[in-house]
């Protein structure tokens, strides 16, 4: 399979495992006022305020929407065209690194108040943790089915498809 269509096939399977993780910790993490799925999402920066306030039918629409669009299509693409120049032997190794990169840019979105007002890393441990593994595991799904649909590590590989 050609690369544009190993990238988003493996985009769509991440993210469906990241919706599944994200709602799992939400679930698990109630008391801790945690909400990981809503801030990971969140349309509030991107919509202004009618995307705020969580709970309309449409707002969840959207949400769900620009997940899909951010996660099955837009970073996979950007992982298919690049995967060959990060650091390691298998897709899943690309993935997790991959990941690392995006998580690094979430968190530095978070602390400068882009998403969440004003916390601080201390402050919001658990939530960082929490993302730290959804970034990584979607990375690594990205990474292993990208190579499990292309059939070799890279679209520059010197590998045949099988």
């Amino acid at each position: 399979m050609d690369p544009v269509r190993s990238s988003l096939g493996g985009g769509i399977v991440a993210a469906v495992v990241l919706l599944v993780l994200l709602l799992a910790a939400d679930q698990v993490l109630v008391g801790a006022d945690l909400f990981v799925f809503a801030t990971f999402t969140s349309l509030c920066a991107v919509g202004g305020e009618p995307y705020c306030a969580l709970g309309s039918g449409t707002e969840t629409l959207l949400t769900y929407l620009w997940f899909f669009a951010l996660f099955a299509l837009g970073w996979p693409l950007l992982f298919g065209g690049f995967t060959w120049g990060l650091p390691g032997e298998s897709g899943s190794t690309h993935g997790a690194v991959f990941g690392l990169i995006l998580w690094v840019g979430f968190v530095a979105a978070v602390l400068y108040g882009f998403e969440r007002g004003e916390p601080t890393f201390a402050e919001d441990a658990l939530f960082f943790a929490v993302t730290l593994l959804a970034y990584l595991v979607y990375g690594l799904v990205l990474g292993g089915t990208y190579d499990y649909l292309a059939g070799h590590r890279t679209f520059l590989s010197e590998e045949v498809p099988a």
